[in-house]
């Protein structure tokens, strides 16, 4: 869902329009998704820094055919439309707001906006954050919607029933246990133990880019990293002088983050935050209550045997694999209300 605002100056041609968006910071492009009318010209903008944008905003200058003034009720050639996601930040909804206000302005005229009517600005509702709170709250989100997306495409098993002279075998007639030594050779258990490596990048990547932004928006860690005696290579200085790919990357590529050990080090040697405690709790997964650490050393033991040993564990059927699934989405979660309570706010988009 979106909001999108349909804004139709007094009068303005289409190369001043083109010229005020590009003063407010837009970046002409092409929208793929949508091109509009020949003749249509598309931007976009989004605020890169401190987490501010989710979706940002994109523009489109269009010409208006005698049937659309008519629709519209207007006599301008050229109109504005403007749109950004109902789940954007409130600085990527307030930015809009501002575009439209720039727009009529300097160029007077009218607007709709499909979520609030005529002439009416995006009604802003602005919870308190941070840069360090809503960029945890990005990389949260992103890697659940990933998981989300593996639940929903994750294939069923092949062989459910094996039929033999005496009849039909299923998993609730199977007493000799025929099928489910059958159901061990079944190819999407191959997929299930292929896809543990992903489940593997994805709390890698959550642990990583965490770090990265509690160390960036926290200065008491400068103290500690003042007292680190580490030599840098002179790629990373030159990384550093160029700030890119920045200071926080180079402090993360001291530590791993394929292993409970490394998570713990780095987390509690730079940012006194202990991963352990957290992860050292059972926690409610579908109908399973785990210790956390045991089942995060388990999946990482597997992924080990399956990149350097190409050793399948063949009771890994889909039930098991959903189970990861939902586990990795806990163990996400639980630590992201462990990052709640060090930073004192609540993660969120701000």
């Amino acid at each position: 869902m979106s909001i999108e605002i349909w804004q139709f100056p007094q009068s303005a041609t289409r190369d001043q329009l083109i010229a005020l968006l590009l003063e407010l910071g837009y970046v002409q492009g092409e929208n793929l998704f949508s091109p509009g009318l020949p003749g249509t010209v598309s931007f976009f903008w989004q605020e890169s820094g401190d987490f501010k944008s989710t979706n940002g905003v994109d523009a489109s200058v269009f010409p208006l055919d005698d049937n659309a003034k008519e629709v519209w009720k207007t006599i301008t050639d050229w109109a504005v439309r403007t749109r950004t996601s109902l789940g954007a930040t409130s600085f990527d909804q307030e930015f809009q707001n501002y575009t439209v206000r720039c727009i009529r302005k300097k160029f007077g005229g009218t607007f709709y906006n499909d979520c609030f009517g005529h002439n009416r600005y995006n009604v802003i509702t602005r919870e308190l954050s941070t840069p360090a709170s809503r960029g945890l709250h990005g990389v949260l989100t992103k890697l659940l919607h990933d998981l989300e997306s593996l639940e929903q495409v994750l294939p069923e098993e092949t062989m459910k029933s094996l039929h033999t002279p005496q009849g039909e075998i299923t998993e609730e007639t199977d007493q000799n246990g025929l099928l489910q030594l059958i159901q061990k050779y079944d190819p999407s258990r191959v997929i299930y133990n292929a896809l543990i490596p992903f489940l593997v990048a994805v709390i890698e990547d959550f642990f990583r880019e965490c770090f990265e932004i509690l160390l960036k928006y926290d200065s008491s860690t400068m103290v500690k990293l003042e007292d680190q005696t580490r030599k840098l290579s002179l790629a990373e200085v030159k990384a550093i002088s160029m700030r890119e790919p920045g200071f926080e990357r180079i402090v993360s590529s001291w530590y791993s983050f394929q292993n409970i050990n490394g998570i713990q080090k780095a987390y509690s040697e730079i940012l006194c935050f202990d991963i352990g405690k957290i992860l050292s709790h059972r926690e409610q997964v579908r109908d399973k209550l785990p210790i956390m650490s045991k089942w995060l050393e388990n999946l990482i033991e597997t992924r080990h045997g399956v990149i350097h040993h190409f050793s399948l564990n063949r009771g890994l059927d889909r039930e098991t694999f959903l189970d990861l699934i939902h586990f990795v989405r806990a163990l996400l979660q639980v630590v992201s209300e462990g990052f709640e309570q060090k930073l004192g706010i609540k993660l969120g988009p701000g």
